[in-house]
């Protein structure tokens, strides 16, 4: 059987992944492609339903995930392809997307050893967080953390922007910022603030062994009452005529200069 209408209830099912309501109403977020798919799986995310459209299909690659998907239980739904555009969130779909549960992840579930975390508090645009979160995961964090009133990990535009990462990297969505702190200070993981007021250059400091990068949103940096309750606060100078760096750039900046000195670059084991 084959859906046609964009009315079908499994297409509008999928449809309000789209959004956090729809999300957190059925525990699912939804991802597309066959690169995606992949990573999914090879990061322990089993899809529960797959949208395959057979009229956007290129090669054999999307028919024989699909099949691979259901042999593992995934249930395989054939749409027409106005159905399936109407669930897509891309602009050129590859005519295969699943509905993956979300993860449960929770700050007591992070490395009690963490060496380092990142924490994103307030960000709002998709494309900044995903890229955090990339970047995090590209200095081989041991977790990502949303608080505040950040976009949701979610959201299609942050998985896409993640490129895979959202699949490799423990992640903490939608935490308190109290919670956070609390839970850093538990677990003697030191808080490094990355703003203006009251701080040394990124490079006069030196990072404690387990450290949490906190960042801040794109408009405001992070909230005064945030930074000033971190352990130590990193400003990174910027000699040219621009007011601020790019939030998932500044992070970088930081998050490399803690590698740098633990001599985990070019290869290094982490010793000093």
């Amino acid at each position: 059987m084959i859906i046609q209408s964009i009315h079908n209830r499994h297409v509008k099912r999928l449809r309000s992944l789209a959004t956090r309501k729809g999300r957190r109403t059925h525990g699912l977020f939804l991802v597309e492609g066959v690169r995606a798919l992949e990573e999914a799986r090879e990061g322990d995310l089993a899809p529960a339903t797959v949208a395959l459209c057979p009229e956007l299909v290129t090669g054999g690659r999307p028919t024989e995930l699909a099949a691979e998907l259901a042999a593992g239980g995934a249930e395989v739904l054939h749409m027409a392809e106005p159905a399936f555009r109407a669930l897509s969130q891309v602009q050129a779909p590859e005519g295969v997307a699943a509905a993956v549960t979300i993860p449960d992840g929770r700050l007591e579930d992070l490395a009690a050893d963490a060496h380092l975390l990142v924490a994103a508090v307030d960000v709002r645009d998709p494309g900044n967080l995903g890229a955090l979160l990339r970047t995090a995961d590209a200095a081989a964090a041991a977790g990502f953390i949303a608080a505040g009133s950040c976009v949701d990990l979610y959201d299609p535009k942050v998985v896409r922007a993640t490129a895979g990462s959202i699949f490799h990297l423990p992640a903490v969505n939608d935490v308190s910022v109290e919670d956070m702190l609390a839970w850093a200070c538990g677990r003697a993981v030191k808080t490094v603030a990355a703003c203006l007021e009251g701080a040394l250059p990124h490079t006069a400091i030196r990072y404690p062994a387990r450290t949490l990068v906190l960042v801040g949103n794109e408009a405001n940096g992070l909230p005064a009452e945030v930074a000033s309750r971190a352990d130590l606060r990193a400003s990174i100078e910027m000699p040219g005529r621009a007011e601020s760096l790019n939030v998932a750039v500044a992070a970088g900046v930081l998050i490399w200069e803690i590698l740098r000195q633990r001599g985990r670059t070019n290869g290094g084991d982490g010793a000093k």
